[in-house]
């Protein structure tokens, strides 16, 4: 069986009208391609911005046998109590890997006259969970000198998602104890 097509009884559109249809059927083209660019620029900044945020490896393994990695982020904002000062008090992780152990730190710096003594820190977990170890130069600072305070954090699956922990350090400067607070935030996921 041989297929016929059926006639052509339709009206033919005059040439004005050809040229119009393709100039429609152009300009479609040229949006439709601007658009696919548009997207294509999209997707290569987005996978940038992804390969941009995995932290480095700083070569070491904590006790857990996890990989320890530069720490992302940065800290904002100041925090002061008995004659400490911290400059960055909050830590802003922005997004934190999981399966890696990263160690947010701070420089506690006296700016009084008489030794600061540092007592054991305490996490508070406003959002999240499992505050790790905390690591601390020495625990006496000298007037106009600095110790450095880490801590510790390593997430894996099911302990992913956002996290808020303030960080209570209590201070003695042989007189009375007060207690300076910083902070860590930070939505772990997996990259």
């Amino acid at each position: 069986m041989t297929f016929h097509p059926p006639h052509d009884h339709l009206h033919h559109p005059a040439p004005s009208q050809r040229r119009d249809r393709r100039a429609s059927f152009a300009a479609i083209a040229v949006v439709a391609a601007a658009a696919a660019i548009g997207v294509g620029v999209s997707v290569a900044s987005q996978s940038d911005s992804a390969t941009a945020a995995a932290p480095a490896p700083t070569g070491e393994i904590n006790q857990m046998g996890l990989p320890v990695v530069v720490t992302p982020g940065a800290g904002t904002g100041t925090a002061s109590a008995g004659g400490v000062e911290v400059n960055g008090a909050t830590w802003e992780l922005g997004t934190a890997p999981l399966d890696v152990a990263v160690r947010p730190s701070w420089v506690l710096r006296n700016t009084g006259t008489e030794p600061v003594t540092v007592g054991e820190p305490h996490p508070e977990v406003r959002s999240g969970c499992c505050p790790g170890a905390f690591d601390i130069d020495t625990t006496t600072i000298q007037p106009g000198g600095t110790v450095e305070l880490s801590f510790e954090l390593s997430m894996h699956a099911g302990m992913d998602g956002w996290h808020d922990i303030a960080v209570h350090v209590p201070l003695y400067d042989g007189t009375a104890e007060q207690i300076l607070e910083l902070g860590v935030t930070g939505d772990f996921t997996s990259t």
